[in-house]
């Protein structure tokens, strides 16, 4: 097969790949057949400032090159153009044959950059002794075809990431600020049609006591006229839902529950006219149901109707998203019924001030003891009981951990999440390591327990006395706030982190460390502080939390805290609190 040949092949093979593991695999495979007496090949890929991989293959002893970075790093620069210097540099090598008994001379590697939109974000190197490389233009064609695809691969990733973000945060804010559940299904109805692009929509809800399905809420957006539709499907809905009739499956609503617990998606679905079925109404392209289970329970299922035929079917990305979206809908389900159970039982303020007593018990029982450091805290709940969590945990001496969450949700249920998070986090944080090693942890076990379905947002800390640094990670959580003294400037600590704690499967943390100097402040805290509303609904907002740290800064931190606090609640004075609000701060002295 000659080389043109070969690279069509290859670009066809790249175009099938999903995954940047799988790409890099079959490059280098593709150089090592092709690349005659090659002692080496590499790719070096830039993810961020800070963190950069090489894969490739290697007939050198992996010490030669591993003990070579600093050289490495400083002959891409030289030779592409390319300057980064990333504080994680790893090494993934094939040794390939035994070790030839010399060590690589990194002078004898070509350099190829890898270069799209203007833009450097990685290289090929290729081992030639003779300082030129016979077949330079093929490994360059080969450097073109990887780099093309794999920024489709990360960039796809990334937007996918960012979209399952936004949703979050959507569907965050629908389970927070609306108690009325005609509310929130109408704010549902306008999420779900927006991300799934279908044109109608329903939600069904299994009876408590009979277990029959009943339809809650439905949604259309109506495009057209609905007096002129010819289809009786669309004129009757959702009046007619319990009597639809569908080809080969019977009574929908029926069917659904006897797929209990199992995600739907049908195609090309006949609906049958109302009392005939023997004449087909409408003919729909496309139907996807997705239960809501709630604690191992199908409490109701949501059906999307696609009344027009889109160019791209629903992918398991965008099932994802509305999975993550009817998870949050059945905790606002779930925490309304758990409410109305609450007020028909009658629990008395007794009884809520000793759960009250008890939660109060969970957050931090002692008052850290520092010599270059003040810590203070505190934490005022919405209600009798509230959702924000903060403790310390003294490492040693001189390392204290500091940790601050924001419990989705209100009320006992709340309480109940903030109990059980507490014992997760004194069972992971003595001997695990940085604060990203120990959310990896925390994450994977909320994760795998199937009673907690809320995500958690939490920042971690650890304070070193020694060294008089702030190492931080964050899972979705307000950024911790730091206000350098020396030229008075505030900096949102924002550079390290990942998703909330429990959100997904295998979420990697990212951790700075920060030096702090005489007179520095740090401040944690919750959106309760931020979103702090007065009689106008005008948010407390970021400036002013920055304009009174400036105006205390000499104070000491418990000065600070209580200036934060009586500011907070005179600003929202007559104003019923819709959330709780919680802040440490952190001053080195």
């Amino acid at each position: 097969m000659d080389t043109l040949a070969k690279l069509i092949q290859l670009r066809s093979q790249f175009n099938t790949f999903m995954s940047e593991e799988d790409l890099v695999s079959s490059a280098l495979n593709f150089l090592r057949e092709n690349l005659v007496d090659n002692a080496m090949a590499a790719f070096v890929l830039v993810k961020s400032p800070k963190r950069s991989s090489l894969y490739g293959y290697s007939k050198f002893p992996s010490r030669s090159i591993t003990s070579q970075k600093d050289a490495l790093i400083a002959r891409i620069e030289e030779r592409s153009g390319l300057v980064f210097r990333p504080q994680n540099f790893s090494v993934y090598l094939e040794d390939i044959a035994p070790s030839v008994g010399e060590d690589l001379n990194i002078d004898h590697l070509v350099v190829i950059p890898m270069l799209l939109e203007d833009k450097i974000e990685g290289v090929l190197l290729v081992h030639s002794p003779s300082m030129f490389l016979p077949s330079f233009d093929f490994c360059s064609l080969v450097a073109i075809l990887f780099q093309e695809r794999y920024f489709i691969i990360t960039h796809k990733h990334q937007a996918l990431l960012f979209k399952k973000m936004d949703v979050i945060n959507e569907a965050r804010n629908m389970t927070y600020y609306v108690v009325d559940l005609e509310d929130m299904f109408s704010i549902l109805g306008e999420l779900v049609l927006s991300h799934s692009n279908a044109q109608m929509g329903f939600m069904v809800l299994y009876d408590d006591v009979t277990g029959e399905p009943k339809v809650r809420c439905s949604w259309h957006t109506q495009l057209f006229d609905i007096s002129l539709s010819i289809s009786e499907f669309e004129r009757d809905f959702p009046d007619n839902l319990d009597q639809i009739e569908v080809d080969d499956k019977g009574n929908l609503l029926s069917w659904v529950k006897e797929h209990d617990g199992y995600i739907s998606k049908l195609d090309s679905v006949k609906i049958y006219k109302t009392g005939d079925p023997t004449v087909i109404d409408v003919l729909v392209p496309e139907m996807l149901i997705i239960p809501m289970v709630i604690r191992e329970k199908t409490i109701g299922f949501m059906t999307l109707i696609r009344r027009t035929v889109e160019k791209e079917k629903w992918t398991e990305n965008d099932i994802s998203i509305l999975e993550t979206i009817i998870s949050f809908s059945g905790a606002s389900i779930e925490n309304n019924r758990l409410y109305e159970q609450t007020l028909k039982e009658q629990i008395t303020q007794k009884e809520l001030q000793v759960a009250h007593s008890i939660q109060v018990g969970l957050q931090a029982k002692i008052k850290p003891v520092l010599q270059h450091f003040q810590v203070a805290a505190t934490s005022v709940a919405a209600r009798t009981i509230g959702g924000d969590y903060f403790d310390f945990f003294p490492l040693t001496e001189k390392l204290l951990a500091v940790t601050l969450t924001d419990i989705v949700g209100k009320g006992i249920p709340a309480a109940l999440i903030m109990a059980f998070f507490k014992g997760v986090m004194q069972f992971s944080v003595f001997g695990q390591g940085g604060p990203d090693e120990i959310f990896y942890t925390i994450n994977d076990n909320l994760y795998r327990n199937k009673s907690v379905k809320n995500y958690i947002p939490s920042v971690f800390a650890l304070i070193d006395d020694e060294t008089c640094t702030y190492t931080y990670t964050n899972a979705g959580h307000e950024f911790p706030l730091l206000f350098c003294a020396n030229d008075q400037s505030f900096r949102l600590l924002q550079d390290a982190g990942g998703l909330p704690l429990g959100a997904f499967s295998g979420s990697t943390y990212d951790k700075e460390t920060v030096p702090l100097a005489m007179g520095d402040i740090v401040v944690m805290f919750t959106d309760g502080i931020t979103e702090a509303r007065d009689k106008q609904g005008i948010d407390y907002g970021l400036e002013r939390l920055k304009a009174l740290i400036r105006r205390n800064k000499q104070l000491t931190a418990q000065g600070i805290v209580d200036a934060l606090q009586e500011s907070i609640l005179t600003y929202s004075e007559g104003v019923p609190r819709h959330d709780d609000f919680t802040v440490i701060v952190i001053k080195r002295v």
